[in-house]
């Protein structure tokens, strides 16, 4: 039998909650009073409510005009609050009434702190909120499940100077005392608990209106003083994704403001409180002058993305954790719709297919992965699944359900699901139920298999006799799928182009493990626009086919197809991004060996040579934003490749940055990590002091960032060692600890002390970020992700064998089994390997 959900009874209900908030930020801790307005639906002598880290001091319940004094008060057992009362409640409405303390936090969840210094020099603070998955409950007493939906009309006591922000607009404000102000907000509309937020600080805002909705929304940047300006690139794009959302989803959005908020320490990338979307600094920020173009569309797809929750997620809410994904998945894939619809010269969709499907088929071709569709029972579990599964490869399905539907027909079955959910709970099924409405098919037949089991297909294809035969597999990377596993059959989109006249369905779908059709004249391409998420393993015939007609100049592939497959004389970013990071990747997998590992680098610097001579380091006036990105990957595989001339230009430009401060320019903030890299993994000291220098003395955040992923690349054991103490530094805020571990898990001479000393600072390390979103089970990840010793797993499952593990497991199988799969993979390849690139004078 499955295990139960662990929710609170239904026996009472809340309908309206009114909240008062007095937050101390010298003391770091906050008092409160809630009133919330319940429905009793049986009669009962006990509630039961959530509250985790809270000292309730107080509570009652009012029915009629007679009030109730709680007797007993238990909030010692799993996150919830037993009130007892010598008295059995009737059915009908009560009002209980609770008193609280708890922290302000330094755990970036809850309600909880974050810290930075003025331009004076002197550490400050805010307090905001980051509830979900289920934390709510740290800042006020409440039912902390996301269908158990209620209005909020929120106050907060606060000092005179600063400035208090919340879901809604502030309604009015009264002075308590000559320093003290108290600041009332409008009442919210019925939404979850999770999606409750309210921030406190000195902050700065720049604002403006839509133009083209009935009802204008107010849309502001808020950030600590002297940043606001940063905020412009997200304040100008804000009024366009509302107004193209409110057009495509039908319904206009529905409160009167919109904030944006950055946090100087925050968990995750942004989280989408209604009306009050935070975001940690260099999602939300942007500076032309100093941040990469890489930058802007980070800060453009997650302000789209977290939009997009604002109906998706906010308006709608899932009935429970198991459909995470349909706030996930859809938010990525229909932000990237709006990012797409903004900026079309950055070719949006091919850049996806690069990030987000290869992200989502990686993970799900691993045994440890999950369903997009998972069950969660505890509040443990949530925080794992927000993954590369519930975000991309959630909406890689999304992606290629719309192209089988067309994109005008799914939208039209999402109006239908928004509008007959709104402001209340859905499930997965309900999102079918709209879509098969809409087109008249049975999208529940065809989507299934893709959400509620784990994996993907690959479709082996086969040629003999004229005729073409296709089956498809489960595809694990490790090659060795076992019948038990293999008894899916997907409904798969085969996208194969020119249609073949022999397969009559006009959508192509595969629905059974084989079909045949006659071979078409010429070459053919399975998944078309790479708009399925399956893999295709042609014959050598195929392939040779579609090669001879790519030289030939022939349009057969698009440049989604092309993402998939690389040729001669291609100069196109997101082709050569996705080559760049699977060379990076052999090199890394292999480096063990180091004839084959330098053969690996011969191989990376030949393929590059051309590239890095035709673009240069210069960044022309007006050069368009995909050339301006294709550099700096050109530049980042030849610099990691050792290439001869671009260490010596890396190394001569920063010698020129380091010492003179009007010659900042010499690089570019587009290649400026590169350059960094590159210096440091062909340098020592003197070079790692200065790149030091540059993240201690860097005014923003992203700058810092790019230092930090660069000092990753030394290559001494004493320097190596300093970055890994540096990232469990105060120096490093704790959400940067994985840029740092990132950098050094790129680096071959760095990853197998990395995890020495995440083994030796693990208790230090489980109790900063246990109660963390996904960084705990990162600092796992990255140090082992391009290790290939197979000795390694025992060490990994030896050490961890006493330990509790709850709060990271998917992410601890998921580094074991990448440890088998690569280790797998070299035994299985490393001689072949060797053999071609000598065959080929590497």
């Amino acid at each position: 039998m499955a295990p139960e959900r662990v929710v609170l009874p239904t026996n009472v209900t809340p309908i309206h909650y009114n909240l008062k908030l007095v937050p101390n930020l010298e003391t770091f801790v906050f008092t409160g009073e809630v009133a919330i307005n319940i429905d009793v639906n049986e009669p009962t002598a006990e509630i039961q409510l959530n509250a985790k880290k809270l000292n309730i001091s107080k509570a009652s319940v009012i029915v009629g005009d007679t009030t109730h004094k709680a007797t007993s008060i238990d909030a010692a057992e799993n996150q919830v609050a037993t009130l007892k009362f010598g008295y059995t409640l009737p059915k009908g409405p009560a009002v209980l009434e609770i008193e609280f303390d708890g922290e302000i936090n330094d755990r970036m969840n809850g309600f909880y702190r974050s810290q930075y210094k003025n331009k004076e020099g002197e550490t400050k603070y805010m307090a905001v909120t980051q509830f979900e998955a289920c934390d709510a409950r740290q800042a006020f007493p409440c039912w902390d499940e996301p269908s158990v939906k209620a209005t909020f009309a929120i106050s907060m006591v606060v000092p005179f100077e600063l400035e208090a922000l919340s879901n809604m607009p502030i309604k009015e404000m009264t002075a308590v005392e000559p320093d003290v102000k108290t600041v009332y907000f409008e009442t919210t509309p019925i939404m979850s608990t999770y999606l409750v937020a309210f921030a406190l600080g000195d902050f700065e805002y720049i604002e403006t209106t839509t133009t083209k909705l009935e009802k204008p929304v107010v849309c502001r940047v808020y950030t600590l003083p002297g940043l606001v300006e940063q905020g412009r690139f997200a304040l100008e794009i804000t009024p366009k994704i509302l107004e193209y959302f409110a057009e495509i989803f039908g319904i206009a959005y529905p409160l009167p403001k919109l904030d944006h908020i950055a946090i100087p320490d925050f968990d995750a990338g942004a989280m989408e409180n209604w009306g009050l979307i935070t975001y940690r600094t260099i999602a939300l920020l942007f500076d032309e002058k100093t941040s990469s173009a890489a930058s802007k569309e980070q800060v453009a797809s997650t302000v789209a993305h977290e939009i997009a929750h604002q109906w998706f997620g906010n308006l709608v809410t899932m009935e429970w954790w198991d459909h995470l994904w349909l706030n996930e998945g859809f938010a990525t894939w229909v932000g990237t719709l709006a990012v797409d619809h903004l900026f079309p010269e950055w070719d949006t969709w091919p850049t996806f297919i690069v990030s987000d499907v290869q992200r989502g088929i990686a993970l799900d071709s691993l045994r440890s992965s999950h369903p997009i569709e998972v069950p969660v029972n505890d509040p443990h579990e949530i925080h794992q699944i927000f993954d590369a599964i519930s975000y991309s490869k959630g909406a890689s399905v999304i992606r290629m359900l719309s192209n089988w539907l067309t994109v005008d027909v799914f939208l039209a079955g999402i109006r239908r699901y928004l509008k007959k959910h709104e402001y209340s709970n859905a499930t997965t099924d309900d999102l079918w139920n709209a879509l098969s409405e809409e087109s008249k098919i049975d999208v529940r037949e065809f989507m299934n298999t893709w959400t509620r089991v784990i994996g993907i297909p690959i479709i082996d294809v086969t040629e003999a006799d004229g005729v073409v035969s296709v089956e498809q597999h489960r595809y694990l990377s490790t090659n060795d799928v076992k019948p038990e596993e293999d008894e899916t059959i997907w409904w798969v989109p085969m996208g194969v182009h020119p249609k073949p006249a022999s397969i009559a369905d006009p959508n192509q779908t595969l629905k059974t493990r084989s079909l045949k059709f006659e071979v078409p004249e010429g070459p053919y391409l399975f998944n078309k626009n790479y708009s399925g998420v399956f893999r295709t393993n042609y014959p050598p015939s195929a392939i040779a086919r579609i090669g001879k007609e790519i030289l030939s100049g022939s349009d057969l592939l698009g440049l989604s197809d092309r993402a998939g497959l690389y040729y001669k004389n291609e100069d196109t970013y997101v082709v050569w991004e996705l080559l760049s990071q699977r060379v990076l990747e052999i090199g890394a997998i292999f480096a063990a060996n180091e004839t084959v590992h330098q053969q690996v680098l011969h191989f990376q610097r030949k393929l590059v040579d051309q590239m890095v001579e035709k673009l240069g380091w210069e960044f022309p006036e007006g050069e368009d934003y995909l050339t301006s990105r294709l550099r700096n990957v050109i530049l980042r595989t030849a610099g990691r490749a050792g290439h001869v001339a671009t260490v010596a230009e890396a190394k001569r430009r920063f010698k020129i940055f380091t010492s003179d401060a009007s010659q900042e320019s010499i690089l570019h903030p587009s290649i400026r990590q590169t350059a960094f890299e590159t210096v440091l993994s062909n340098g020592g000291e003197e070079e790692f002091r200065q790149v030091l220098k540059y993240f201690r003395s860097a005014p923003k955040q992203d700058q810092q960032v790019v230092a930090l992923l660069a000092l990753g690349s030394v290559q001494q054991p004493e320097l190596i060692a300093e970055v890994q103490a540096l990232a469990m530094s105060k120096e490093v805020r704790p959400q940067d600890i994985t840029y740092a571990l990132a950098g050094l898990s790129a680096n071959a001479k760095a990853r197998l002390s990395t995890w020495e000393f995440i083994k030796t600072n693990w208790t230090l390390i489980s109790d900063q970020y246990k109660s963390s979103m996904g960084l705990l089970g990162l600092c796992v990840k990255y140090p082992l992700a391009h290790l290939a010793d197979k000795a390694l797993i025992q060490d990994v499952n030896e050490f961890f064998a006493e330990k509790d593990t709850k709060n990271f497991q998917r992410a601890l199988d998921q580094a074991i089994e990448g440890l088998n799969v690569n280790s797998a993979w070299v035994e299985r390849e490393q001689e072949s390997l060797g053999a071609w690139l000598t065959a080929h004078k590497y």
